[in-house]
């Protein structure tokens, strides 16, 4: 199961900050029991024990991952990791309490069996995965980011700036800040570095608007606008046919108003009219139209049929098993073409994303991390962090 780069920015922010040029999300959940003493420490510049090193005895600045030149610190693996973690053992319990899935996976207290099949292969090694993938779209974001001479603006470094006053205010303050970072494992540089890939993607996408870019890829046939008028021939509640009368009518219905459009001197104008008269879709309510490509899934009737139109055609009757549509083509809008560049530009980074985990230098250490022991320990400590005062963890 891969994680797509278009998927993985919903997380940009994860470490914290609020909008700006990235989306904002939380830290994860974490809970446990408090931990004894582990081996001492290594203590990174700074003086600071980094909660990994605590647990693994592992310089954090050291590198972790390394794509094309540009350095993971470990550090931020682990905090993938961790992440990845967390995030999979909450997908179980929720699997397993509400749908009865990968019970066998799931413990008494909620733990995960990390050693327990999960898409065949060890759950482990599937949360290993992820934070790899996790941290690598990070890499590449950067990495393609500086082979196209992008950096950050001013504009994007006072952003930065002001999100993050925000969200240090939303903490408490700045010791909660403080321990927040101390929590999650990471410095004040890694929280900086993965927050500002918002500001460095959103400038690849406008890049990708862009048809002087090399990033850009002109809108294809298999990106359709289409609106369509339709008189079902089931029952909306409980899916039923309709009797042979009623679909009768309808079928004179529907051709009663293609021949209004074929005739009318403005076509656009006329559907847009007639399918909010009579258009039976409940999923045009709040819609004039969908934006489809030969993957999106509706029915293949209505694909067939929207794929065989240029911009400005209506179609004739088009039968399906919900009933009778009739089908017309749109001009792409300016908010379509940005999401028809943004896909475009996730296909791009995801194609980067596989061509790098071919040339990716990964540290020896990485394959010696129990991910289970890792972080059953980690969730210790973190309560630990908690047991001697009021403050809560990030949730």
């Amino acid at each position: 199961m891969k994680k797509a780069i278009s998927g993985l920015l919903a997380l940009i922010l994860i470490l914290g900050l609020c909008a700006g040029c990235g989306n904002s999300d939380q830290t994860p959940d974490q809970s446990g029991e408090p931990n004894q003493t582990q081996d001492q420490p290594q203590t990174p510049a700074g003086g600071d024990v980094n909660i990994y090193t605590q647990l693994l005895n592992m310089d954090p600045s050291e590198t972790a991952l390394e794509s094309d030149g540009n350095q993971i610190p470990m550090e931020l693996y682990l905090y993938w990791l961790t992440y990845s973690c967390s995030n999979l053992e909450y997908q179980l319990n929720m699997f397993s309490a509400y749908y009865g899935m990968y019970t066998e996976l799931v413990n008494e207290d909620g733990s995960i069996l990390w050693d327990g099949d999960l898409e065949g292969q060890p759950a482990g090694d599937f949360a290993r995965q992820q934070a790899e993938d996790n941290a690598l779209s990070y890499a590449i974001i950067e990495n393609v980011a500086a082979k196209h001479n992008i950096s950050l603006t001013a504009e994007d470094n006072a952003q930065l700036a002001e999100d993050k006053a925000a969200y240090i205010e939303q903490l408490g303050g700045q010791e909660a800040y403080e321990q927040n970072l101390r929590e999650m494992g990471i410095s004040e540089a890694s929280f900086d570095r993965v927050s500002a890939s918002g500001c460095l993607y959103q400038h690849l996408l406008e890049l990708a608007q862009d048809p002087s870019s090399d990033l850009y890829q002109a809108p294809t046939d298999d990106n359709a606008y289409v609106d369509h008028i339709l008189l079902m021939t089931t029952d909306s509640e409980t899916g039923e046919p309709l009797s042979e009368e009623e679909i009768q009518a309808k079928r004179e219905q529907a051709e009663d108003l293609l021949a209004q459009l074929q005739a009318s001197d403005d076509v656009e104008a006329l559907f847009t009219q007639l399918a909010e008269e009579y258009c039976e879709d409940p999923g045009r309510a709040s819609e004039t139209g969908y934006l489809i490509n030969p993957d999106t899934n509706f029915v293949q009737e209505f694909k067939d049929a929207a794929f065989a139109l240029k911009p400005g055609e209506i179609s004739g009757i088009v039968e399906s098993d919900y009933g009778y549509h009739i089908l017309l083509r749109k001009e792409l809008t300016e908010a379509q073409l940005t999401t028809v560049a943004d896909e475009n530009l996730a296909i791009y980074m995801d194609s980067q994303l596989e061509a790098a985990r071919d040339t990716l230098v990964r540290s020896d250490k990485l394959d010696g991390i129990n991910v289970g022991e890792f972080f059953a320990k980690y969730k210790e400590a973190v309560e630990a962090m908690y047991s001697n005062d009021d403050t809560q963890p990030a949730e």
